[in-house]
């Protein structure tokens, strides 16, 4: 996009901000990168790449506004000052001609004014000079005048002839289906009712943002002008433009979003340069009807996050609030260590604390800011310590013959999170869930709390591909609970789940699958994989409930200061018609941040050459009696030479009473002097047996 340095310095003292090559660094600093300077009679010509989220720099004195802030040359922003001093008479402009919105979200300000009495003429050798510097055709007067207040600040207008506005009315409304209209290029172009198009008292006279009609184009016989500036909504005009594959100035600039508080001061522009070329009477007063009000934009900016998003502390509020009044901000409200910001309405790419970051930091530079690297425990470290824990967690499961997947993070939280909900209130994120403003999935608008519904689709896409056994884990985020608004990764929490469907295999040796998973299975595997930091023998694992999980096939994993760790169970038959699982998967899920921190210490444990005896010890008890009372007893016995003490077998069913289970557990005994006989074993397996009926009751 060109613009003439000439034209610049109407808005910026060029001398302040120095020579054409000084002007161009300026801008490149900008982040409005200038790919070629050109001179011709005189004229220097910037070539500027203007990004698409920056319609206010697409005129002089938006980009001049951006020299003066890097700069900190004098932006008098004095453009309109002459239109303002114009002189009319007459009948008012409201009397000529009225402006009727219907439209009042696409439409949301319709502006115009009256010149009467203009003779057919050409613009002056400014206007014309100015205009053929950058390229733009110069026709006539009125269409000079017009494009020269688009360039100039950035507002595309359109002059209609007002003697053959039928009624003299203006209505901004939607197009009829298959109604037609035949543009400034003589093409018929027929119109769909989704379209917007402004409209006389009967017909369509122009296609609203794009271009005008012909019927009511201006002519060398045209004597009165209704000059018209609006605000129009951006989607609707590129959606349009896209459909008739139209793309023109005022288009572009539509398409990704006009300043309505810019259109009285083109108006102004516009008819003071048709007064002057083409002489006329200028209607006192301006239409200025109004659609859906505009919001008034804030945004707050705190030190800390400066800080944190720059890298650097030389960074204070005051510099901020200069280098954002420099862009054409105002502050709203001061406080010790943020400021609230008004943002202007030629800033619609301004919504956000760190697009203030974004903006400050182009005042200071960001070739000032300091480049380092963060820091690190060392080489082959992590940023972040839990990372290292994942990356564990991930090596053990791919050991044990499992194969990561990514599920996607947006779900339906009633649809998919519903069934598992007794989870999502023991990890404390079962409250509102974090949704999505604007998702690209409307079905899909919450960020998930837990991993385990995502695994579960996919375990089913692996069932209905033919899958005889699937065997997944995922290392992910799930998201909700409480958290700091300004440290938004305090809502996030790590997970690491897992699912075993189908035919399992004992090893990952064995030849063929022998047997189905079973619960036993994934409480195994998340012993294993604690292992590292948690001795499995001090992990107690508590019954749980929820919808998700088959009736008293569940249970949760606690540490022995009740820290929550993980659940693991069985999928229940409803879940399981819902997911289309035709076979029975488990399922477990830990958190990884309530695992310790510090890794178990190493324990040297010697060696014995002499073999073991095993004896196993068989009884009755009730089905509540936890095995931690059963082992802290056994301990408590001290039982000589006991190696390890471990549970066999538990069975429920014929031949047991009513409320109560049968357990067999498993005493091995080895000594490191020695070899021990039967006798000594089976004399510490009495004492065993004894103490248990004595204390806990149970029945041999």
């Amino acid at each position: 996009m060109k613009f003439s340095l000439d034209w610049l310095g109407d808005h910026v003292t060029l001398p302040d901000a120095g020579a054409p090559d000084s002007v161009r660094r300026l801008l490149d600093r900008a982040g409005l990168p200038v790919e070629s300077v050109e001179e011709a009679h005189g004229v220097v010509v910037f070539d500027v790449e203007i990004t698409p989220n920056r319609p206010d720099a697409m005129n002089h004195r938006g980009l001049a506004r951006e020299i003066a802030a890097m700069s900190g040359a004098a932006f008098p922003n004095a453009s309109g000052k002459a239109a303002r001093e114009l002189s009319s008479e007459g009948p008012p402009a409201h009397e000529l001609s009225s402006v009727e919105i219907q439209v009042p979200g696409l439409c949301r300000r319709f502006g115009a004014r009256v010149v009467r009495g203009v003779r057919s003429a050409g613009s002056s050798e400014r206007v014309r000079g100015r205009l053929a510097s950058i390229g733009a055709k110069t026709i006539d007067a009125v269409v000079d005048a017009t494009n020269y207040a688009l360039w100039d600040i950035g507002q595309p207008l359109h002059a209609f002839d007002l003697d053959r506005l039928r009624g003299g009315r203006i209505v901004v409304r939607r197009a009829k289906k298959g109604e037609k209209l035949t543009t400034l290029d003589g093409v018929e172009r027929e119109l769909e009712a989704g379209d917007v198009v402004v409209g006389d008292a009967e017909r369509a006279v122009s296609l609203a943002g794009i271009m005008g009609g012909l019927e009511t184009a201006v002519t060398g016989k045209t004597t009165n002008v209704l000059l018209e500036a609006a605000w129009w909504d951006p989607v609707a005009i590129r959606r349009t433009s896209r459909r008739l594959g139209m793309h023109t100035d005022a288009s572009h600039r539509f398409e990704r979003g006009a300043d309505p508080e810019s259109i009285p001061e083109a108006l102004d522009l516009a008819a003071s340069l048709l007064l002057a070329a083409a002489g006329g009477i200028l209607a006192p007063g301006r239409i200025d009807a109004r659609g859906r009000p505009f919001a008034r934009r804030r945004a707050v900016l705190r030190l800390t996050r400066l800080r944190l998003l720059s890298g650097d502390d030389r960074l204070d509020l005051d510099f901020a609030a200069e280098a954002l009044s420099r862009l054409g901000f105002s502050i709203a409200k001061r406080g010790g260590k943020r400021r609230t910001v008004e943002i202007p309405s030629f800033r619609g790419d301004v919504s956000i604390e760190e697009d203030l970051v974004e903006e400050v930091l182009r005042v200071w530079g960001y070739d000032r800011l300091p480049s380092r690297l963060p820091l690190t425990a060392g080489a082959g470290g992590h940023f972040e310590p839990l990372r290292l824990v994942e990356e564990k967690l991930a090596d053990e499961a791919v050991a044990a013959g499992f194969h990561e997947t990514f599920s996607y993070p947006f779900v339906d939280r009633q649809a998919d999170e519903s069934s598992f909900s007794a989870w999502l209130e023991a990890t404390g994120t079962a409250k509102a869930p974090l949704s999505v403003a604007n998702p690209v999935d409307a079905s899909r608008r919450d960020l998930r709390a837990t991993l385990l519904p995502g695994l579960l689709d996919a375990v089913s896409r692996n069932f209905r591909h033919g899958a005889h056994g699937v065997a997944l884990f995922e290392v992910g985020r799930a998201f909700g609970g409480d958290g700091d608004v300004s440290r938004p990764e305090t809502f996030e929490s790590r997970r690491f789940a897992f699912a075993i469907g189908g035919d399992a295999r004992p090893h990952w040796s064995a030849p063929v699958a022998s047997r189905a998973a079973d619960f036993f299975d994934v409480k195994g595997l998340v012993e294993r994989l604690l292992e590292p930091w948690a001795d499995p023998r001090r992990l107690f694992w508590k019954p749980f409930a929820a919808d998700a999980f088959a009736t008293g096939a569940a249970a949760r994993c606690e540490v022995g200061d009740g820290r929550l760790l993980a659940v693991a169970g069985i999928v229940g038959e409803d879940e399981r018609e819902r997911r289309r699982l035709p076979e029975r998967v488990c399922v477990a899920e830990i958190l990884v941040e309530a695992i310790p921190r510090e890794r178990r210490p190493a324990r040297y444990v010697g060696y014995s050459a002499f073999p073991p005896i095993v004896a196993d010890l068989s009884f009755a008890h009730p089905r509540d009696l936890a095995w931690e009372k059963l082992e802290a007893l056994a301990r408590k016995l001290d039982l000589r030479d006991l190696e390890s003490f471990a549970l066999l077998d538990r069975y429920e069913g014929p031949g047991v009473g009513e409320g109560e289970v049968k357990t067999t557990i498993r005493l091995t005994f080895r000594s490191a002097e020695r070899t021990l006989e039967q006798a000594e074993v089976s004399r510490e397996r009495d004492r065993l047996a004894a103490a248990l009926g004595d204390e806990l009751a149970v029945r041999f």
